[in-house]
């Protein structure tokens, strides 16, 4: 597995693929702790949906408004995709098929995604 970020025009494609959820702990935000070392953080505002939130009929629920058992089920699952936005967007997806999205417009929801002790991407404040 590389540790470097890719970069492209509008976008970071962050290198966690295949890192496996170990732990999700939630209060003020929600952190993914994923093995090997690093952590995915948002704040309650991100969205939760079964598949892609652009998909026809996608439901997309706040994170705050999730029931917590839908969210715990993502531990064990691992990383196919992560990508941060220049934008200000993060999309996660996990293998178990749910997927953790940061919008770039409406209110400001922190996120963050950290590799070892590394910040490798944080959501600037507009």
């Amino acid at each position: 597995m590389s540790n470097e970020m890719s970069e492209l025009a509008d976008r970071w494609i962050l290198p966690l693929r295949g890192h496996r959820v170990v732990d999700i702990t939630w209060g003020d935000e929600f952190r993914f702790v994923l093995e090997p070392s690093g952590e995915v953080t948002v704040g309650c505002g991100a969205l939760w949906t079964e598949g892609p939130v652009t998909a026809p009929g996608a439901r997309s629920t706040v994170l705050k408004q999730c029931d917590k058992g839908k969210i715990q089920q993502t531990a064990g699952a691992s990383v196919l995709s992560a990508v941060a936005f220049k934008s200000g967007a993060l999309r996660v997806v996990f293998s178990n098929g749910w997927h953790l999205n940061v919008k770039s417009e409406g209110p400001f929801v922190t996120a963050s995604v950290k590799s070892g002790d590394t910040v490798m991407w944080e959501r600037a404040r507009p």
